[in-house]
């Protein structure tokens, strides 16, 4: 797996450990190594490896052990990337407990293990090392600590309750089947809940410039603030009322879920976010004197940004090669659907569309309801230069004014930071591509490779248009695991669900309203939806709707819509897009008609509806380990 750690750390640690392979070695090798903890340098290099299981997420086609699912498994994304890959199997009902794709069996599972094992032996022999000070082995241990806990939430996120070892050496594969079982949800969480608030004691409050991606106090109160929020969530906090998991019980007969409704999680929840808030290390990326698209777009691609809590450094690469046009040498692969589109507000902060959540639109046929306070009409089209391209580039602005749709105009600035339709001039450094066009036979649509978006749309989000793509310049990135925007939105989620009239809801809100450039939530002169303040229901609907829009193409959604319990709304049916089967995208002709879209999968390119039932909540437990331990309690539905 990529290693996931500041690239100043990563060289000084290879190079004294060259010639020593532990790295790769299982937790039983380990046992026996005698020097690793003699000097600081191998010391280091081991905990640098305790980084490296982290899943790579910001490596999206979901088609090895490293790569991540959850952008391409959610219905903010459709991609051509299919053949056998996770997210393929994912969207379309064909996962089962016998498959052993990478994505599944190693990166959610064995490899989160490995990380865990490798974490707690770190623990228990840092202390061993005489080259560092006392201070040293605190934090390095607080380090391994946290990336531990983190394992595990990981795991929970996916799987529900799992195999919990504590602090034990062994393994979970340990051969002695009667040491291994299933431990309840609210065992582990609280175990967890205890190991970060340790972590925190002894991590520092703020890393330097050149340990960015190294854990710090905040990065393990705020995962454990979303380990809370799951905790407090429907599908984790009984389950909506429906009992699917009332049934699931471990050897010993304890229920492995929380199956009653309690109130006060979503109090727990809300004050370990607050927590985060209170330690004023974090803000918003919002430069007074940066416009609101400006200060999008550099909190995301600042790398030592000071929204960022816990990042990955990585190569920009993984990411942005699928996010740019094959024209632009990019694969262009990965398209926003057009629920995604639709989800964002317009320049005066009303939300255009207002059945979303609505059946009439979620079955694939696109039918839009729409708000006539924001302004926003589908017919017609104007001159219209894309502000993103003729604001961020610091080598070439565009100032290409092309004949565009009233769709994507007026629309809320982070709308422009993250959304790229056809016909568009896309800027590479010096360089400038007018006219991309994801239409059938055009430079960039769907000819006779997979590299097209099937939906008309890019994302512009973590995109650098300085850098020139055509010359392989594909810089770096900070992917954000959690940042500070995630923080406050889980708050005011939390506190909505016990205290709906507090204040702190539309004070924090609209911070992160403030910073997108759109009017604030309230009662005063040019605010928006005063009739939603202090009604739990109607707060609920648009602090998702702001959690997707702000948080989008960063690995949530997939999992709000399951703890949540709406994917079964949410992700069914078809995908709808842009008509890539039209000939040309002339503002008269087909191409900008909603078109329902099936989804590719399979090696045969079967062509299909996204399908979710129930039991896709969680995912299943691998029948191998199923057959390695008989007693060993499968999940709902599998």
């Amino acid at each position: 797996m990529k290693k996931n750690i500041s690239a100043i750390i990563l060289m000084i640690a290879l190079a004294v450990c060259g010639c020593d392979s532990y790295l790769d070695r299982q937790p039983d090798d380990q046992l026996t190594s005698k020097n690793i903890f003699d000097k600081k340098t191998t010391t280091l290099q081991y905990l640098v490896n305790v980084y490296t299981y982290i899943p790579s997420e910001w490596s999206p086609e979901g088609y090895g052990s490293t790569s991540g699912i959850a952008i391409t498994a959610s219905d903010e994304a459709s991609c051509v990337y299919t053949g056998s890959r996770f997210f393929a199997l994912l969207n379309h009902n064909q996962l089962s407990p016998l498959s052993n794709h990478g994505g599944y069996r190693h990166a959610v599972y064995r490899l989160l293990y490995q990380g865990i094992s490798e974490a707690t032996y770190f623990m228990s022999k840092v202390q061993d090392c005489p080259q560092l000070t006392d201070d040293e082995k605190v934090m390095w241990r607080g380090e391994a600590r946290f990336l531990r806990a983190f394992y595990y939430t990981e795991l929970l996120k996916w799987n529900g309750p799992v195999i919990w070892l504590g602090d034990r050496q062994s393994d979970y594969s340990d051969p002695d089947v009667s040491k291994v079982d299933r431990s309840p949800w609210s065992t582990i969480v609280d175990w967890l809940c205890d190991e970060y608030d340790k972590a925190a004691t002894e991590l520092p409050d703020t890393r330097s410039s050149y340990e960015i991606g190294r854990a710090t106090k905040g990065s393990s109160l705020a995962m454990k603030a979303r380990l809370l929020m799951f905790n407090a969530s429907p599908l984790f906090n009984g389950q909506n009322g429906t009992g699917i998991y009332d049934g699931i019980v471990n050897k010993d007969g304890e229920k492995l879920f929380n199956t009653e409704y309690d109130e006060n999680r979503w109090r727990q929840a809300a004050e370990a976010a607050k927590a985060v808030i209170d330690m004023n290390t974090y803000n918003l990326v919002d430069d007074e004197n940066a416009t609101p698209l400006e200060n999008i777009h550099n909190a995301a691609v600042l790398l030592n940004s000071p929204e960022n809590i816990f990042t990955v450094q990585c190569g920009g690469r993984s990411w942005r090669v699928g996010e740019t046009p094959v024209s632009a040498s990019g694969y262009g692969g990965i398209g926003l659907t057009q629920k995604l589109v639709d989800a964002f507000a317009m320049d005066n902060g009303y939300y255009p569309i207002t059945n979303m959540e609505d059946e009439s639109y979620d079955n694939g046929a696109g039918v839009i309801e729409v708000d006539p306070r924001s302004g926003y009409t589908e017919t017609g089209s104007q001159k219209f230069v894309n502000p993103f391209f003729s604001t961020i580039p610091k080598n070439l602005k565009s100032n290409d004014a092309i004949e565009t749709m009233n769709m994507y105009i007026g629309r809320e600035p982070r709308f422009y930071a993250n959304v790229f339709w056809s016909g568009q001039t896309w800027i590479m450094g010096t360089n400038k591509l007018a006219n991309i066009q994801f239409y059938k036979n055009g430079n960039s649509g769907p000819i006779t490779s997979n590299n097209y978006s099937p939906t008309g749309y890019l994302c512009l989000k973590f995109i650098d248009p300085d850098l020139d793509t055509k010359s392989s310049r594909w810089g770096n990135l900070s992917w954000p695991i959690i940042r500070y925007a995630d923080v406050l939105l889980m708050y005011i989620e939390a506190l909505n669900e016990y205290d709906p009239a507090n204040p702190d809801i539309l004070t924090y809100w609209n911070m992160i309203r403030h910073r997108a450039g759109v009017p604030a939530i309230g009662t005063g002169e040019d605010e928006v939806y005063p009739e939603i303040i202090g009604d739990k229901d109607l707060q609920r609907k648009y602090i998702r709707r702001e959690r997707m829009v702000e948080l989008c193409f960063e690995g949530k959604r997939y999992f709000d819509t399951r703890r949540w319990m709406i994917a079964e709304r949410e992700d069914n049916g078809k995908v709808v897009g842009c008509n890539i089967g039209a000939s040309d995208h002339k503002i008269s002709g087909d191409y900008w008609r909603r078109t329902s879209i099936f989804d590719t999968f399979g090696e045969a390119g079967t062509k299909s509806e996204r399908v979710f039932t129930k039991k896709y909540y969680v995912l299943p437990m691998n029948q191998a380990e199923l057959d390695r331990v008989p007693e060993l309690t499968q999940n709902y539905g599998w």
